[in-house]
């Protein structure tokens, strides 16, 4: 049985992530992702993904960021 995790990037994009261990993976376009303390990193590009909870669809902006 695979096991799989769930994040969302900074950018508001969701990522599924097969994980080949506690803290390594792949997503669909085969790029590698590791755990960090900050949240899961992509090693290919950068990125950082965060869990997000059932009450928030999007991951919380830090204070001071401007609203559209």
């Amino acid at each position: 049985m695979k096991r799989f995790i769930t994040l969302r990037t900074e950018k508001g994009d969701r990522v599924r992530i097969d994980l080949d261990g506690w803290g390594a993976g792949l997503d669909r376009n085969h790029r590698r992702w590791t755990r960090e303390p900050d949240g899961w990193r992509c090693v290919d590009n950068g990125d950082v993904a965060r869990h997000t909870g059932l009450f928030f669809s999007r991951p919380l902006k830090p204070l001071g960021a401007s609203r559209r």
